[in-house]
């Protein structure tokens, strides 16, 4: 028996320590029969259906529906027309578009004393907004082919080198971490993240290189994967994927600070299942259910107790130092969503002059 099945699937488990707080929770609202996950689809949505949405409906005959359809923006949209009569009970999103979500009221506000939502003491502040909590993350900096690459990387800086022109995959505006070339240019020119000035005229240097503009991250791994490209943007994370594909490739933590990228969960305003929702919201920050997120796709879980959760194999992947976790750049996500229509105008005309 693996050990994800062996985790999950224990009834021994299942009956006893995994969900203390949800089996002795009170709800006073009346029980449905199904409630509604928007979330990314794919593996993402197996995973998750297969740990948090199987541990939750064993637990409360509740079984969750995923809506998989529509980009996270999408969500954000359907979750606001549904409002005076809400379909949709918590939604899915990664960091950078949080702020969106909460300026648009289609979020609640996180109930951070309710007792269904006991894990939220084991998760670092950092992870936890007023209406959002993450419950994975990872790092994101360089990788490069250790074949192809005389000389290592180390910052952000060497992207811009001339030896990798034609050489190097980025993701495209597009792309939900797309604006993140900004920040990522400005610290490369020695400037602070939020100088927005300085990203867009290193925009315009890393046109001259002609990178290979990336739609999503399977075409950025794919790219590595056939050696179209040498070097470029990636979750630490994937990187296992990667390498798993037997490319010689070799991740770095750039001496500028790597970018802190984190996904979680919300709830969506007007939800007729609010107390439910805490307690499925709760099960994604367990640190037994979080080691799922690490067993398929190398991210840490938010949780503190999930690395112990895990073989040791896998707490290799996922473990960082605490100097490392102290250079994490959070980015002003807040500002780059209000910016972003801004900033795909203005990414789309440079590369297009380019």
């Amino acid at each position: 028996m693996k050990r994800r099945d062996l985790l999950i699937g224990s009834g021994a488990l299942m009956g006893g320590s995994l969900l203390p707080g949800l089996r002795h929770a009170a709800f006073a609202q009346a029980k449905p029969s199904q409630m509604v996950l928007m979330t990314w689809g794919g593996l993402w949505g197996d995973a998750m259906r297969d740990g948090a949405g199987n541990a939750f409906e064993k637990e409360t005959g509740i079984k969750i529906v995923q809506d998989r359809s529509g980009s996270p923006a999408d969500r954000i949209t359907k979750i606001k027309v549904n409002i005076a009569d809400q379909k949709f009970d918590l939604v899915q999103l990664h960091d950078g578009l949080v702020p969106l979500a909460v300026a648009q009221g289609v979020l609640e506000p996180l109930n951070k004393d309710s007792p269904r939502l006991s894990n939220l003491k084991d998760v670092g502040p950092r992870f936890i907004q007023s209406h959002w909590v993450a419950a994975i993350y990872s790092p994101l900096g360089i990788i490069y082919n250790t074949k192809l690459v005389r000389n290592p990387p180390t910052s952000f800086a060497d992207l811009w080198k001339p030896e990798f022109k034609r050489q190097i995959v980025l993701p495209e505006i597009t792309h939900s971490i797309g604006p993140y070339i900004i920040p990522i240019g400005a610290v490369a020119a020695g400037k602070p993240p939020t100088d927005a000035e300085a990203g867009f005229e290193m925009l315009k240097k890393m046109v001259v290189q002609q990178p290979i503009w990336a739609k999503d991250t399977d075409t950025i791994m794919n790219s590595l994967r056939g050696e179209d490209a040498v070097i470029g943007l990636l979750y630490k994370s994937q990187t296992y994927t990667v390498k798993g594909w037997k490319v010689p490739a070799e991740w770095v933590y750039p001496k500028e600070g790597a970018i802190l990228y984190s996904a979680g969960t919300a709830i969506a305003k007007g939800t007729k299942n609010l107390e439910f929702a805490e307690a499925f919201l709760n099960l994604t920050l367990d640190p037994k259910l979080q080691t799922i997120y690490t067993e398929k796709f190398n991210y840490p879980g938010t949780n503190k107790n999930t690395e112990a959760a895990l073989p040791p194999e896998l707490q290799e992947r996922v473990q960082s130092t605490p100097e490392e976790m102290s250079r994490l750049i959070d980015l002003d996500h807040a500002t780059m969503a209000e910016k972003r229509p801004e900033w795909t105008d203005r990414w789309n005309r440079i590369v297009a002059a380019g």
